[in-house]
């Protein structure tokens, strides 16, 4: 469990579900990692079947690995993270994900997801592969209320942390289609076709039916900037992706959605 600007946890191995709340609970009243780990060892008699990783705020993370975990099963912790695993084939799963944490630039979930790739190629689990799971809170960056930015689950997978990869490779490519749609939006008449062209160029390599929303935009951006041999392009290649959306195109043009010129040329060879 996660929650922005307070810290997360981690119980695994034999792991104590209660130890979540109590962490949160912990760090509202103000206590620090090692206090808190202190608390689950004087509480718990099977804390030696337990293994529990932690991060606050700020600072390096905290792990505990009982005497009683299953073998391999250690830890390494550092600023900004605590890195545990138990049944794993051996060290190098825990060093690897460290050091490509470590070594990743960029936003907290890509280092995060670098982590989890390197240490599923090391080996990872001596089980085999089955579940993986990548969650960030950042303040405000979820839905109203919440606090979630990211929270990808795969279960009961052949390769669950490749589907990760997949999920969050597929959403940055939406974050960057927004982003460069944001761009249209603000750019003025003359700015207005080569901000257009930059979404183009993205989607060329873009043809899956999940495309094919931000396909429309892109020509009706077009066809509302006065580009009607651009529009017309984008249009087919819309339909050439799904060509069963023509009759929600000709609902569009019918409602002056599209207009005439551009309807009349994609239509006339649809």
């Amino acid at each position: 469990m996660a929650r922005a600007e307070v810290g997360a946890i981690a119980s695994q191995a034999q792991g104590n579900m209660a130890f979540l709340a109590r962490f949160f609970d912990r760090r509202s009243e103000g206590c620090d990692l090692a206090s808190i780990l202190a608390d689950f060892k004087s509480s718990d008699p099977d804390i030696e079947c337990r293994q529990i990783g932690m991060i606050a705020q700020a600072g390096a993370g905290l792990s505990f690995t009982g005497a009683k975990c299953p073998d391999w099963a250690g830890h390494r912790t550092g600023d900004g993270f605590a890195c545990q695993g138990n049944t794993l084939v051996g060290p190098e799963v825990v060093d690897t994900m460290v050091d490509a944490f470590e070594a990743t630039c960029g936003r907290l979930h890509e280092r995060l997801l670098a982590a989890l790739v390197a240490g599923d190629e090391a080996g990872g689990d001596l089980r085999g592969k089955q579940s993986a799971r990548l969650l960030v809170a950042r303040t405000g960056a979820g839905q109203p209320g919440t606090d979630t930015f990211l929270d990808i689950r795969i279960e009961d997978h052949d390769e669950p942390v490749r589907e990760i990869a997949r999920i969050v490779g597929v959403g940055g490519t939406l974050m960057e289609i927004l982003g460069l749609l944001g761009e249209v939006s603000r750019a003025d008449a003359e700015e207005k076709e080569l901000a257009l062209d930059r979404l183009r160029a993205l989607l060329n390599e873009k043809r899956e039916p999940r495309y094919l929303d931000w396909w429309e935009s892109l020509a009706s951006g077009y066809d509302n900037a006065g580009l009607i041999d651009k529009a017309v392009d984008a249009y087919r290649q819309y339909l050439s992706i799904s060509p069963r959306m023509e009759r929600v195109l000709r609902s569009n043009a019918s409602s002056g959605d599209i207009s005439r010129d551009v309807a009349d040329r994609v239509f006339s060879e649809s």
